[in-house]
């Protein structure tokens, strides 16, 4: 998994510094200094649900008991508000956890603050960190359905299941994020994944024309699109294996697919302007830390961006649940593109969902 991950990394993760893979050097260290930080606070942007509960436990906690500054938890950093608060110049988030689209074109249109490489080191990462925003994990997304409303048979398991409404019918959920989901619609359309890019954006909204009217949901938080399942308002929905697990331990029967997925790295940043500026630094260093890179992948179920806790993951149960990256079915985004036409297609795709 190592090795994928880094090759996947290195050839197909565009936008990839020149750096590469750096070296096995120790992990960053956390500047401490309780003395210093005692009257400075942090907040941090985050997604809901469990996943900020995972957040708190495994890296805000941990931080405000090394460090002594406590740190505030806000739920969906929206680029919009984000945008807001930079141009105003009254920046409120310190730090925002940035999927790939938010990460390219905050820095396309210069949002963030550059990273202080004398805190945030590349040292011992998979994926290197860009002049401004750090990959922090790779996630994964699929196909869930209620197994008893759908068994086998009755349910998508792949993208061109999923938009096909006559073979599986029933009510689908979809993201009001445009990233993930054009390219859901391309695979479903016919598109090999390893062809997607440049994006055809035009033939994706053909086929999310097609599903429009098969759509009961459009989940603007994480959480929901695996809510709206469990609570029978849809029947198919896109989510994350880590949400779903949860509801599974919560008692939901749910069932979710890794026959075709999306992978996509995570990012921190730091708002341009922002109040907490060598905080925000010394948390994303923080959140690199071997340990916890390997809690937060084992309890979410995702990919680290650390050499030494991908070394830990291998040996874990959680390898089980982890995607396969040269499958040839799964899509890996390509963050170039996104921080290209991230802002023009999302506009588009806002409107296209309420017309």
């Amino acid at each position: 998994m190592t090795d994928t991950y880094s090759t996947i990394t290195r050839r197909r993760f565009i936008g990839t510094s020149a750096a590469g893979v750096a070296g096995l050097v120790a992990a960053p260290a956390i500047l401490s200094s309780r003395a210093r930080a005692a009257d400075t606070t942090l907040t941090v942007t985050s997604w809901g649900g469990d996943y900020n509960k995972s957040v708190r436990e495994v890296f805000a906690d941990p931080f405000t008991k090394e460090t002594g500054i406590p740190v505030t938890l806000v739920d969906n950093g929206d680029m919009a508000k984000v945008k807001a608060q930079v141009l105003s110049k009254d920046v409120q988030w310190d730090v925002i956890d940035a999927p790939i689209s938010f990460a390219t074109a905050g820095a396309k249109e210069k949002l963030w603050e550059d990273l202080d490489t004398s805190i945030v080191k590349s040292d011992g990462v998979i994926k290197a960190a860009e002049k401004d925003y750090m990959p922090m994990y790779l996630y994964s997304g699929g196909l869930l359905w209620d197994s008893n409303r759908s068994p086998d048979g009755k349910h998508p398991v792949d993208f061109a299941g999923f938009y096909d409404v006559k073979k599986y019918p029933g009510r689908r959920v979809m993201r009001a994020l445009a990233a993930e989901t054009l390219e859901v619609a391309l695979v479903a359309d016919g598109v090999d994944p390893k062809n997607l890019y440049p994006l055809d954006v035009d033939r994706a909204f053909r086929a999310l024309d097609r599903i429009k009217p098969h759509v009961t949901k459009w989940a603007s938080s994480t959480p929901e699109q695996v809510t709206s399942v469990v609570q029978n308002e849809a029947d198919f929905s896109y989510s994350y294996f880590n949400r779903v697990k949860n509801s599974q331990k919560a008692g939901a029967t749910l069932g979710f697919s890794f026959e075709q997925t999306i992978n996509s790295l995570d990012y921190f940043a730091v708002p341009k302007g922002a109040k907490n500026k060598e905080a925000a630094m010394r948390f994303i260093a923080f959140c690199l830390k071997p340990d916890r890179q390997f809690e937060w992948a084992v309890r979410g179920y995702y990919l680290p961006n650390t050499i030494a806790a991908m070394d830990q993951v291998k040996a874990s149960p959680s390898k089980d649940y982890l995607p396969d990256l040269n499958n040839g079915k799964n899509v890996i985004v390509n963050a170039e593109w996104w921080g290209d036409n991230s802002t023009a297609v999302q506009k588009r795709y806002a409107e296209w969902m309420i017309s």
